[in-house]
């Protein structure tokens, strides 16, 4: 028979000191059991709670409420062995008299050991079995400290030696007869009273695993919120240098080649080339201050749309980008910064605003990195529909080497646009064939 194997819960969230693991959907398990109090099972195994500080019971770690408590089991111990010790001890005249310095001495250890008894409930558990069966005085605090037990070790481990305090209780009668009650009253009381101890800790045990249960449970809920809340952050941030990238690289690019040009024949450097006249420096000028002031109203459009998380669609773009109907603009601002391009566009007027812009993005692209990579070659731009959805390549020449002058690249703009592309639905290929580079994309006019 093959055993059966668990099934391993992918993303589960691991509290630790660190970041939390990564979420997925998976992350919680078809079965959950709520964890029992962790520090209260080590100590039931080894009988003491590992944060305790050594043997200085006031320097156990405790809330106001423990404190109280503590406090108040004590002053109640103390008082009940008071009582039976000195102000009630002539009502059992089966107990000798020299038989009261010792229980009294019994008592008052018993009483002390209430103080050990949230930190090291095993070893005072044992250790106030003396006290049980010697000592009258010590009723309260054997009790208190049976109650103790029963709240924090393991019912496996408390159950028995509740039993043998039991044991140790019920021969005392044989040792010093109670007044007013024979051998089988004696019993059933002692039983009940410890039945009833027992009940009352392990009810006090149930609670505290429930609470403990739901403040994991919440550290776990907050943990997956924290993860998630990162990947949203994460997910805005690769948004924003998307939008930043597509719609600043382009003009940049521009910028950078009428610059260039204008360094270049201005310099000198060309014997054969003659010196820019007065109205071309204003033209080329006032190109570059055209396009200058674009990508500044481009950069405000898209900080807007971000600042203000204005009316975008559920890939996170803006209506007000552009469209299909951009493109002649953008090929023509393409020529007039000396790119030669050579395109073919036929886009049906039925193509949702979203693949449009996809479309738009796609061939921006493909001419920025013409330019950045293979500048002064032939740029092809192809964009035609194809059955449901519409098809753009770009191809130009393959640069054959990077030289000094070449504008660099950020190395991010195809994988934003790939992301882009695969949002909407579609499938974005580019590559080095046969000496050419080749974008070529499928933008879905209906996304499925």
């Amino acid at each position: 028979m093959v055993p059966r194997q668990r099934r391993p819960c992918v993303g589960r969230v691991a509290i630790t000191s660190g970041r939390p693991a990564t979420i997925g959907e998976d992350a919680w398990p078809t079965r959950r059991r709520i964890p029992i109090l962790g520090a209260m099972d080590v100590s039931a195994v080894a009988g003491e709670n590992p944060r305790a500080p050594g043997w200085n019971p006031f320097a156990v770690p405790r809330t106001r409420g423990q404190w109280w408590s503590d406090g108040i089991a004590f002053t109640l111990a103390l008082l009940i062995w008071w009582l039976y010790g000195f102000a009630w001890s002539e009502g059992y005249p089966a107990v000798p008299d020299w038989a009261w310095p010792l229980d009294r001495a019994l008592g008052l250890v018993a009483c002390l050991l209430l103080w050990w008894a949230r930190s090291r409930t095993l070893t005072v558990g044992v250790v106030a079995l003396l006290p049980t069966a010697f000592s009258l005085s010590a009723t309260f605090a054997v009790l208190a400290i049976m109650y103790r037990c029963a709240a924090t070790l393991r019912p496996r481990v408390a159950a028995p030696l509740i039993a043998v305090y039991f044991l140790f209780g019920a021969s005392y009668h044989l040792i010093a007869p109670v007044p007013g009650l024979d051998w089988v009253g004696w019993v059933i009381v002692m039983l009940a009273v410890h039945a009833l101890v027992l009940t009352l800790g392990l009810l006090t045990r149930a609670r505290a695993a429930v609470i403990d249960g739901i403040r994991r449970e919440a550290s776990l809920d907050r943990a997956r919120y924290e993860a998630r809340l990162g990947d949203v952050r994460r997910a805005e941030r690769e948004r924003i240098a998307r939008e930043m990238h597509d719609v600043l690289a382009h003009r940049i690019s521009l910028l950078s080649v009428h610059a260039g040009a204008l360094e270049y024949r201005s310099s000198g450097r060309d014997p054969d080339a003659r010196a820019l006249r007065a109205d071309e420096v204003h033209g080329a000028a006032m190109v570059i201050r055209e396009n200058a002031h674009r990508a500044i109203d481009d950069l405000r459009e898209v900080l807007s749309v971000l600042r203000d998380g204005g009316e975008v669609d559920e890939l996170g773009v803006s209506p007000a980008q552009p469209t299909a109907e951009d493109l002649p603009a953008l090929l023509d601002d393409a020529r007039a910064a000396g790119q030669r391009v050579m395109a073919r566009v036929s886009i049906p007027p039925t193509v949702p605003d979203g693949a449009q812009r996809t479309v738009y993005r796609v061939v921006q692209e493909g001419l920025t990195n013409a330019r950045k990579h293979a500048p002064g070659s032939v740029v092809e731009v192809c964009v035609h529909p194809d059955r449901d959805a519409v098809v753009v390549t770009v191809v130009n020449p393959a640069p054959v080497g990077v030289t000094e002058s070449e504008i660099p690249g950020a190395g991010a703009g195809l994988v934003g646009l790939a992301e882009r592309v695969r949002l909407a639905g579609g499938n974005v290929e580019y590559g080095i064939r046969a000496g050419e580079f080749r974008l070529a994309a499928r933008v879905p006019v209906v996304i499925a």
